[in-house]
């Protein structure tokens, strides 16, 4: 059996309470006591113990990503991505997939991968102790109706179409079997697009057109619910998020145009549902562009301004509503939106929706567990969870952007084991041996 002990830790424990300075036993990958100061100990601490003084640090649960893309690499062009051969796919996943894990993201929940089964043999290496790595519950590719987002016409390429950024389906049948093989290849969320998206002109739909039929929705849950598989949909249109309410699906992302019946069918599924506006994308096209030599239309301008404002109305009553809304911003999915900034939305949450930082938090610790369909083990620092750990150089809750610092983010631990460590300098483990022995 191993164990650690965190001892001096100043806890913010998921649950919302305010913080308080602790020991924290950790035995195998679970937390077995959380003994605040003047609590007695539990035997654990003698040989044997390795025992991390975090001498007044931050310890807090791992976060959650909650619209993660490990295989967009900061995209500039769609047909780049469907370029990308899948043997460097797969490395540049896992290489994304390590390096949220090194900036605290001990849980990606992923929102599509650009080809088949990328995130499922990422996973699974890491699952099978291959290569260390955060938890994550893999996507298929986006299915998607013919002319609508991700419908990349890629014949000139010479590829397969299922290598295409998304899988095409239209009528039930199809979406049946797109459904199926998705299952087949091993994913844990099916991703299907219900909304049109105003960036992809040729599909004459934007981002409040419907461009899914209901029974097609109703077609990817069937398959779904009986694999104990979640249903995640690009949602943007109100009608849209109307459809995914009624028939099932957990996992609603944008729901920028939801009217008033739409936010009242939200609040009355939030035991359910996740609802994750994917800030990131939208504010960095709008506000950094430019540093990256893009200039847009002015209308794109126009379109993005209206966009966030939308959002930005909608996400703060659904969240006044009870509404569980996470941070997960599209990250990679776009230059101006590199992967490994995903902390920024932490940040967007806390000066675009009004959240509070300890608010953001228990999005991304407690909220993220149960979307990661774990909720009684995974997201909080208490007796009995999974000790996925983050040690902070300071205190989140008062600047919620030191978690944007990765060297701030000084441990980092996933089921007991330390993936990340800087705190060597700290160890006390085999003093406390000789001095035992």
């Amino acid at each position: 059996m191993t164990q650690i002990s965190l001892t001096n830790a100043r806890v913010i424990d998921g649950s919302g309470a305010e913080p308080f300075t602790a020991t924290i036993d950790i035995a195998d990958d679970r937390i077995v006591a959380v003994r605040r100061d003047g609590q007695p100990g539990n035997g654990m601490g003698g040989s044997g113990t390795e025992v991390i003084d975090c001498a007044g640090r931050t310890v807090m649960p791992g976060l959650t990503e909650a619209h993660c893309h490990i295989s967009f690499d900061n995209i500039v062009s769609m047909e780049a991505v469907v370029a990308t051969q899948p043997e460097d796919h797969s490395l540049i996943s896992l290489k994304n997939a390590q390096m949220l894990m090194e900036r605290g993201f001990t849980s990606l929940y992923s929102a599509a991968a650009a080809k088949p089964r990328l995130d499922v043999a990422v996973r699974n290496a890491i699952d099978s102790g291959m290569f260390p790595g955060p938890r994550i519950r893999a996507a298929s590719q986006e299915i998607s109706p013919s002319g609508n987002l991700g419908d990349i016409d890629n014949n000139y390429l010479q590829l397969p179409r299922s290598l295409a950024f998304a899988i095409t389906a239209d009528g039930v049948d199809e979406f049946t079997k797109a459904a199926r093989l998705a299952a087949r290849d091993g994913v844990d969320n099916i991703k299907i697009n219900v909304s049109g998206d105003r960036d992809w002109g040729h599909m004459h739909a934007d981002d409040t057109t419907t461009v899914i039929a209901e029974e097609e929705v109703a077609a990817v849950v069937a398959v779904a619910g009986p694999r104990k598989l979640m249903v995640s949909a690009h949602c943007t249109s109100s009608e849209g998020v109307k459809i995914c309410v009624r028939q099932g699906v957990q996992v609603v992302y944008h729901a920028v145009h939801a009217d008033e019946e739409a936010r009242d069918m939200l609040e009355a599924a939030k035991d359910r549902v996740f609802v994750a506006p994917a800030l990131g994308l939208p504010l960095t096209m709008l506000r950094e562009a430019a540093d990256y030599g893009i200039k847009w239309p002015a209308e794109r301008y126009a379109n993005l301004e209206k966009e966030l404002a939308t959002t930005q109305a909608c996400m703060r009553d659904l969240h006044r509503r009870g509404v569980r809304v996470l941070p997960g911003g599209d990250y990679g999915a776009f230059v101006t939106n590199p992967i490994g900034t995903n902390a920024r939305d932490l940040e967007h949450f806390v000066d675009f929706l009004g959240f509070s930082p300890m608010e953001v938090l228990i999005a991304a610790t407690k909220h993220g567990g149960a979307m990661m369909q774990r909720g009684d083990e995974l997201g909080q620092i208490r007796e009995g969870f999974l000790a996925d750990l983050l040690v902070v150089d300071g205190d989140p809750l008062a600047d919620i952007r030191l978690l944007q610092d990765a060297d701030r983010i000084e441990a980092v631990m996933i089921g007991g084991r330390l993936v990340k460590d800087r705190l060597a300098e700290a160890r006390r483990g085999v003093e406390r041996r000789v001095a035992a022995e």
